[in-house]
């Protein structure tokens, strides 16, 4: 249950993830990880074939079925991506470090830095952990539940921030993303489907005793609120020359 790859509803967040780095028709792009809504979008701007890293088949041919032909699935893991040095112009991360535990997300970054031209950059969206309503904290349960359960990782703002300096990426710049966009009836109810379902499986797990307690307080709070998806934390770091340093924008 990778989820929030496929959420139509957020079409908008991808696009305008993307038009904020900025994009030019003659860049060679990649994209890394499952998502495959924003390189079918990101595809329909560029000349050349978007290509995009992905660790499982299953997620290439989903994306073969959506593409026009200018998109290359390419299954590996992330931190052996199987392309030459300096090859992209562009990456685009649309929460993928969401389904990377935290002791492979350097490797994944320093592939990054890699794989970049010089005076080339990667963009990153992340969840920003910090709902501003009631909607957004039913958003917040969700994802602590999924992440008890392993399907995905919340990485803080401070780890992303220390892996991208340490991996050499330079001029990092955080804008924190406010769109407002709700999570309508439908997903929600498949959200608390799948979740019954994935908790009844780990029912004898003694590390998730509580977990259907977990379940009912999200179902009960979504109920009475409803639900709007976080903000989120845009990351954009270069592959530069010159004095590296963190520039905030909020």
């Amino acid at each position: 249950m990778v989820y929030y790859y496929k959420m139509p509803y957020a079409t908008f967040d991808r696009d305008t993830f993307t038009a904020r780095t900025g994009l030019g028709p003659d860049m060679h792009v990649l994209n890394i990880g499952p998502d495959y809504i924003t390189p079918v979008r990101i595809a329909r701007n560029v000349e050349t074939t978007v290509v995009t890293a992905i660790s499982h088949p299953g997620y290439a041919r989903g994306m073969a079925a959506t593409s026009s032909g200018t998109l290359t699935p390419v299954v590996s893991e992330y931190a052996r991506l199987p392309f030459k040095n300096a090859s992209f112009d562009i990456i685009f991360s649309y929460h993928a470090l969401n389904n990377i535990p935290s002791n492979e997300v350097p490797g994944m970054l320093a592939e990054a830095v890699r794989l970049l031209k010089d005076n080339c950059r990667m963009a990153l969206l992340v969840w920003s952990l910090k709902p501003t309503n009631k909607a957004q904290s039913s958003h917040m349960m969700l994802l602590e539940i999924l992440n008890r359960l392993g399907i995905i990782h919340l990485h803080s703002f401070d780890n992303i921030s220390r892996w991208l300096e340490a991996t050499g990426f330079e001029e990092i710049t955080m804008e924190l993303v406010t769109d407002q966009i709700q999570v309508p009836d439908d997903w929600v109810h498949s959200h608390i489907t799948r979740l019954e379902h994935i908790t009844g499986e780990h029912g004898n797990d003694p590390g998730l005793t509580d977990i259907r307690e977990v379940l009912d307080s999200y179902r009960s709070h979504v109920k009475e609120f409803g639900e709007e998806l976080l903000p989120s934390i845009q990351f954009t770091a270069n592959r530069r020359a010159g004095l590296s340093g963190i520039d905030m924008v909020i």
